[in-house]
């Protein structure tokens, strides 16, 4: 698991007007709570170095080796949720996950797609992921980056669900394994004339047995 170091400072003015004086200075209000913090702590972090650290990193999670101002040792911590911007995607606020390496943490593991489908390249299907992260139980010495899932043998309306992921040793899924996460939907058009072709094999059926049976009576006559 990638590690980056960010510095945070304590927070002590809390509020809506205040925060948002902090990200005109190019800051992002922070909170820090968890295993081996008794109350939750208001911080403050650059803007600019969290928002290098999210461009630069591969997926999903990483630890945090995090430096608060005044404290002697660094945290590792993880960002539990991440608030932006609705229009402009600025960072808005940031919750962080104090991380202690005997204890197991709560985390959600983002879900690659590999390969391309059977059904997409030969039967003319489309791909629709579903699921794009699951949400895991485990120590932090085994928290995956990502789940890979292979998609290349998947044709025209199959699918893989949760409980189809291989999961690495010693972690657990906390969601239901029912879910889908992947198919490969027929496309309409596919699907009306597999429905045409139908209704003309019918109809040519019902015409050679009108045929047989209109034969039949000529030689009972």
């Amino acid at each position: 698991m990638e590690q980056v170091n960010l510095t945070a400072w304590p927070r002590p003015e809390l509020g809506k007007e205040k925060n948002g004086r902090l990200r005109k200075e190019g800051f992002v209000p922070a909170v820090l709570y968890g295993p081996g913090i008794k109350n939750t702590v208001s911080l403050k972090m650059s803007t600019r170095d969290v928002s290098k650290a999210l461009s630069t990193h591969s997926s999903g999670n990483m630890f945090i080796n995090l430096a608060i101002d005044g404290d002697k040792e660094n945290r590792t911590v993880l960002i539990k949720k991440l608030d932006r911007h609705p229009a402009k995607e600025t960072l808005v606020h940031i919750d962080l996950i104090n991380v202690l390496m005997d204890h197991e943490i709560h985390a959600e593991v983002p879900i690659v797609l590999t390969g391309k489908s059977f059904g997409v390249a030969q039967q003319g299907g489309i791909l629709q992921q579903e699921h794009r992260s699951v949400k895991v139980e485990c120590l932090p010495s085994v928290l995956p980056e990502s789940i890979e899932v292979d998609v290349t043998s998947l044709e025209n309306g199959q699918s893989y669900h949760l409980k189809d992921l291989s999961m690495p040793e010693g972690v657990k899924l906390m969601e239901d394994p029912e879910l889908t996460v992947v198919l490969i939907a027929i496309p309409r058009t596919v699907v009306e004339k597999t429905s045409e072709e139908a209704e003309a094999e019918l109809a040519e059926s019902l015409k050679d047995d009108k045929a047989e049976g209109t034969e039949g009576e000529e030689k009972k006559d």
